[in-house]
């Protein structure tokens, strides 16, 4: 396997740098295949499947939640967004005659790399912090990151084919040099300055290798041939900026650089199905934060791992006496109704679904991060638990239906979490005297009228994050000493 690995690389690295120093060099850098419409149907055609594509790998990774999809489907819309304006702006196409075709240069040459560079700073962005800071964010989300994009790419299309003068203003502002003499040299690219092609292609090309050998880094711990497909892609991008550099208008060497661009589009937009079909198949058994590591190639051992986590246990009240005065049916659509209120909470919050239990279910919170995170986190589920239920109490009291009870307990403490199971089938889940207590807590609400109730150890954790109310010691079954509870009230 790692031979065939290397071999890949060798020959995606390799065949494409010989034919660009074939086609770079007389008698093929000679020869020139001078046809606007011909460049205006393949750009526009290489820009539409990366549009289209990647806004139906966005679907699905929207759904998910998934921001390293989001990002790799958001680069290549950004990259088909703006080939389509390079594509359009084509001269002597759409934009013809007199200055509007000496302007349309220019806009040429300001989408051509746009489309270049603001894909790999959206690549690169996936392996650095930015990632992290994007999924705690609540503020950006991949919707709104998607529409703002959306909204931009427009915007410059808009400007740049309806006043095309006006770009290539500022473009010579910008460079100082004319729309002609800007792209006398590449056709990708603003020849403005050697200092100008290092700057803006040079960025791009360290950038989209950046991603590339951390790329190469997650296939190396997980063998999954989508890392190795993105692997493949990100260097085929890196090329292509190359072959844009050095590809005077209409040579063998500028369309080289389309040819480069398409076949990446096409390798990563396979890599982003198979992913994408593979991340949602496993989160069907699997909580979304075990999923990704396993994408990214942490291994899960069945020994388990210890870690410092917030357990939360949720039961209904009363669905057995529902189910005694309704049809099965109308029983297992009304608790449906109640555990995706409850489910919803617990994800939306950041939590691990364990495991449903029968009208109930288990989370786990703060299980990748620190504990007073977890804990907090467990509390705003919780607190919304009450709020939805209550409104689906609401709702159906209106019309007459039986409404439904449900208890809540929380606690904080040392779980032991791992795959338990057969190596060919098991489960994620977590397990120790915290997670007994979690549920104990939760039995403690019939007991002491209370609809949540968290242990002393999850409250200390809270730092004032909700607000707690001590109800006293509570005799906990295999606790030989009492234990401290508290209800969470509402802030």
């Amino acid at each position: 396997m790692v031979r065939l690995w290397t071999i890949a690389v060798a020959t995606a690295i390799g065949l494409p740098l010989g034919l660009m120093a074939y086609l770079a060099t007389p008698p093929a850098s000679d020869l020139r295949l001078d046809d606007a419409v011909q460049h205006f149907a393949v750009t526009t055609n290489v820009s539409l499947l990366a549009a289209a594509v990647s806004i139906a790998v966005m679907r699905p990774a929207l759904e998910t939640r998934d921001w390293r999809s989001v990002l790799v489907a958001l680069g290549f819309m950004t990259l088909g967004g703006f080939f389509l304006v390079h594509g359009l702006a084509t001269p002597g196409v759409l934009l013809r005659g007199g200055s509007r075709e000496i302007a349309a240069v220019s806009v040429l040459a300001l989408a051509g790399q746009l489309a270049m560079t603001l894909p790999a700073v959206v690549f690169a962005a996936r392996y650095t912090p930015v990632l992290g800071r994007l999924r705690r964010s609540r503020s950006v989300t991949p919707r709104r990151l998607l529409g703002a994009t959306a909204l931009v790419i427009v915007a410059f299309a808009v400007d740049a084919l309806w006043q095309p003068a006006g770009m290539s203003d500022m473009v010579e502002s910008m460079t100082g040099y004319g729309a002609a003499a800007s792209y006398a040299v590449t056709s990708g690219s603003l020849q403005a300055s050697p200092s100008w092609v290092a700057v803006v292609a040079g960025s791009t090309i360290v950038l989209l290798a950046f991603a590339a050998v951390q790329q190469a880094r997650e296939y190396s711990r997980s063998r999954l041939p989508s890392h190795a497909a993105l692997v493949m892609s990100f260097i085929l991008l890196a090329q292509a900026q190359v072959s844009a550099i050095l590809g005077p208008p209409y040579s063998l060497l500028f369309w080289n650089y389309h040819a480069l661009l398409a076949a990446a589009t096409v390798i990563a937009i396979g890599a982003l199905f198979l992913e994408l079909d593979r991340r949602r198949g496993l989160e069907r058994f699997l909580p979304p934060t075990v999923v990704e590591r396993i994408v990214t190639g942490d291994r899960l051992s069945l020994e388990g791992e210890r870690r410092t986590a917030t357990i939360l246990f949720s039961d209904l009240r009363g669905s057995t006496a529902l189910a005694e005065r309704v049809t099965p049916e109308a029983a297992v659509a009304t608790v449906n109704a109640y555990l995706r209120a409850m489910a919803r909470a617990v994800i939306d919050e950041g939590g691990i679904l364990d495991k449903f239990t029968g009208d109930g279910l288990m989370a786990i919170f703060g299980a990748m991060s620190d504990p007073t995170s977890g804990a907090a986190a467990a509390a705003r589920a919780a607190l919304r638990m009450r709020a939805d239920i209550a409104a689906i109490n609401a709702e159906r009291q209106a019309r007459g239906a039986p409404t439904i009870g449900y208890g809540v307990g929380i606690n904080t403490g040392d779980v032991v979490l791992g795959a338990v199971g057969l190596p060919e089938r098991s489960d994620y889940t977590a397990m120790g005297d915290a997670v007994n207590t979690a549920a104990r807590m939760e039995s403690l609400t019939k007991e002491l009228g209370a609809d949540i109730v968290i242990s002393h150890v999850t409250a200390a954790h809270l730092d004032g994050a909700a607000k707690v109310r001590h109800l006293g010691e509570a005799t906990v079954k295999g606790k030989s000493a009492p234990v401290q509870v508290f209800a969470l009230d509402p802030a």
